[in-house]
């Protein structure tokens, strides 16, 4: 059985994902204080041992560099320690995945800019309309539904880590815009 876990801190959420549960914590600015302490709880609470896991998948953003570093730190070294593979997956398309039709996701930072991106989703398929990009929260156009702030799907990471996986192992870029 593939087995992957999702750990994306680019947001002020902490989200943990697996196939099968997931978990989202708003943190703001705590990640590295909070992250090991609640993975072992959320892997203990789902039946999971680190021993099963067979892939990590890292939510490469966008989003803030302390925040994005703190994901993909942990997740790097998570995988090189079990020696299986590891992947960076978009968090706002993770978060897009939570609807269906078109969606606009928004996630404000600070001076009333934000990373915003439109996307057409389709069951568990993903069309990027617009990929991620910084604006102004006040100039942005949305189609279709438009949601903000709103925390990724852990289990679409996992979904998206899984096929990052078989597509590029190895591989984590964070996006910083």
């Amino acid at each position: 059985m593939v087995l992957v876990l999702a750990i994306d801190t680019a947001t002020p959420y902490l989200v943990l994902g697996l196939p099968h549960a997931e978990r989202a914590i708003r943190l703001e600015r705590r990640h590295a204080e909070v992250l090991w302490p609640e993975l072992e709880a959320f892997l203990q609470q789902t039946g999971v041992s680190l021993k099963e896991l067979t892939g990590i998948a890292v939510g490469r953003g966008p989003g803030s560099y302390t925040g994005l570093r703190v994901g993909i730190a942990a997740g790097l070294g998570l995988a090189r320690g079990l020696g299986i593979p590891v992947a960076g997956v978009e968090t706002l398309e993770a978060v897009a995945l939570r609807h269906q039709g078109p969606v606009t996701v928004v996630q404000r930072t600070r001076n009333a800019l934000c990373y915003a991106a439109c996307y057409v989703v389709e069951g568990a398929q993903v069309q990027v309309v617009q990929p991620p990009h910084r604006a102004r929260f006040g100039e942005l156009a949305p189609t279709g539904l438009m949601t903000i702030d709103e925390p990724p799907s852990g289990q679409a990471l996992a979904a998206l880590g899984l096929a990052a996986l078989k597509a590029r192992p190895g591989r984590v870029e964070p996006l910083y815009l």
